[in-house]
């Protein structure tokens, strides 16, 4: 398709697109004046969705990260000491978003509204590892080990604008910058994360 064409080809059209989003920095105060600094950090998703029209668009989301940081925590030995620790959290976002496109031709800009869930996993061992052995179909009796870990599921939802450009019939770019405040568990405020997101996806 022509891309200088007054009309974009997009609607009644499935599509999906590999995205890589920018996480930018972020602290969060939690209770007993504890904290953690979440620092910048790259991850990888993907997303699945249905073009309505030309202007509206609905969408799964899907996004992981491993993502450095560094907190304070208090401890209770009476005098309140506080001891810096740092580590990587593994996180997991699962996002339903709704874009609206103000142009109808295949370079516009858009506005997105999404709610979702994010679950992370601190990797602070939460008690001893265990054993758990079985018996597979192909490779016998075998047995690994276990390490719970702290963790916690938490709602999501946010706001965000970009712009997004059809290259062709099937192929386009989007770009778009996402604040998304996170229901924390113990934190003296929902903490705002915000990502930057490029994706590379297909329509058909």
């Amino acid at each position: 398709m022509n891309t200088t064409a007054a009309s974009a080809d997009r609607g009644n059209k499935y599509e999906f697109s590999l995205q890589v989003p920018y996480l930018y920095q972020e602290t969060i105060d939690f209770d007993g004046g504890a904290n953690v600094k979440v620092n910048s950090d790259v991850g990888f998703g993907f997303t699945a969705g249905y073009n309505y029209s030309d202007k509206l668009n609905l969408r799964g989301s899907f996004s992981w990260n491993s993502t450095s940081y560094d907190a304070q925590r208090v401890l209770d030995d009476g005098n309140n000491t506080v001891e810096t620790v740092g580590g990587v959290f593994d996180s997991f976002t699962a996002n339903l978003m709704g874009d609206y496109y103000f142009l109808d031709g295949p370079l516009t800009p858009f506005v997105n509204a999404n709610i979702g869930w994010t679950a992370v996993d601190s990797n602070i061992a939460a008690g001893p590892p265990s054993s758990v052995c079985w018996w597979d179909p192909w490779w016998g009796y075998i047995c690994d080990y276990y390490q719970p870990t702290y963790g916690d599921d938490s709602f999501s939802y946010g706001i965000g604008a970009g712009v997004r450009f059809d290259i062709s019939k099937q192929h386009f770019i989007r770009a778009g910058y996402y604040e998304r405040w996170v229901d924390i568990d113990n934190a003296l405020d929902d903490p705002t994360f915000g990502t930057l997101s490029v994706e590379f996806g297909f329509m058909y």
